[in-house]
């Protein structure tokens, strides 16, 4: 079976993790996002993955090379952005052959039985399947209109106001080839150009199978996906850390869930946790907290300082009596001074060095509230 992975998205929701580093390659407990995906297809039974490149994509070759979980990778770069269709188009023209395949959005983490929903595809007359999900909020997603038959009938893309609990596009498709005609405009996007056309003219299956998926599109749903890990919600082989690779003072706190990655210290009375995410070789400063909070690797947090809700780059120095508040993100090798409070919803771009004693910086729009 041959699956195809969507990588040349600019991941501008994931900024500033995204600015110099492409949305697939995104740590989710220290290994790129693209990784578990890769893996999740392989132990489905996918013996060939494309991966089509986009922005930044020479630098996911070079982290992934020619093969991952004995499965052979495979590689097409856009010339210029072709939206999503367009790259799936540009791909199929390489070498994939006539056979059905799968396409995987690089930005989405999930545990369903793949195999299976092939196999039910595949009893299907229609040349498209989308695996649907039923989401609380449906404004940030494509919203599908579904027959009793289970086909697609109507799809309308990130609408205003619709009534919750509708079935959404999670960006999971089957493609039965050559029965697809691709026009030949470019860029060509499935949301926005192709299935308002092929729902009404009964050409898409609306795919509904149990199991968990999340779009990572934005900070407060990369943390919330972390955090769902942690609980077990989703069946994904997060890293084991070596046991007895953290040092944890005897005087700290650890609130679980927590994940600690190799080479982590925390320090004299630090608390840590619920819900703490803290990549390999990080130390956590006396008397600091971070909870609810994803940090990279090799970040320091200073002492008496405070992380809770937010998104944390990898080599990051973070100041004593620092406050790091709900939705802020600093950028990766930033540096913020000591007795510095990064308001709620503030971005720091990489790089970013904030004199000490800041106080308050201005707001910036949350994106969704956990």
């Amino acid at each position: 079976m041959r699956a195809i992975i969507l990588a040349g998205g600019r991941g501008t929701r994931l900024d500033p993790l995204t600015r110099d580093l492409p949305k697939p390659l995104v740590p989710f407990f220290d290994r790129p996002l693209i990784e578990y995906q890769i893996r999740w297809l392989a132990s489905c039974g996918f013996d060939e993955i494309t991966i089509s490149l986009g922005h930044l994509g020479d630098r996911i070759v070079s982290t992934l090379g020619y093969q991952l979980a004995g499965v052979p990778l495979s590689y097409v770069k856009e010339p210029h952005p072709l939206g999503t269709a367009g790259a799936v188009a540009l791909a199929l023209e390489h070498g994939i052959g006539s056979h059905p395949v799968v396409v995987v959005p690089g930005d989405a983490l999930a545990d369903y039985d793949l195999a299976a929903v092939y196999q039910e595809f595949l009893s299907r007359p229609e040349p498209v399947g989308m695996i649907v999900k039923q989401v609380a909020d449906p404004r940030g997603f494509g919203v599908v209109t579904i027959d009793g038959s289970g086909r697609a009938t109507g799809f309308q893309e990130k609408p205003s106001a619709v009534e919750q609990g509708q079935w959404v596009n999670t960006g999971i498709y089957f493609l039965k080839q050559p029965a697809i005609e691709w026009p030949d405009r470019r860029p060509l996007d499935f949301a926005y150009d192709l299935f308002p056309l092929w729902t009404e003219r009964g050409h898409v299956a609306a795919l509904k199978a149990p199991g968990y998926w999340s779009d990572l599109g934005t900070l407060a749903q990369y943390r919330r996906s972390h955090f769902d890990a942690l609980d077990g919600l989703v069946a994904v082989a997060i890293p084991e850390p070596t046991p007895g690779a953290a040092i944890v003072d005897r005087t700290a706190r650890v609130i679980e869930p927590v994940w600690l990655g190799d080479g982590v210290t925390i320090d004299a009375q630090a608390t840590v946790g619920p819900y703490a995410v803290i990549g390999t070789g990080s130390y956590v400063g006396p008397w600091s907290k971070v909870e609810r909070a994803v940090v990279g690797q090799s970040v320091f947090l200073g002492a008496g300082s405070r992380v809770s809700g937010a998104t944390i780059a990898e080599r990051v120095v973070i100041g004593g009596r620092c406050r790091v508040e709900h939705h802020a993100a600093i950028g990766a090798n930033s540096r913020i001074g000591w007795g510095t409070r990064v308001a709620a919803g503030r971005h720091f771009a990489p790089a970013s060095h904030v004199s000490p004693n800041t106080v308050d910086y201005v707001q910036k729009l949350v994106d969704v509230t956990l």
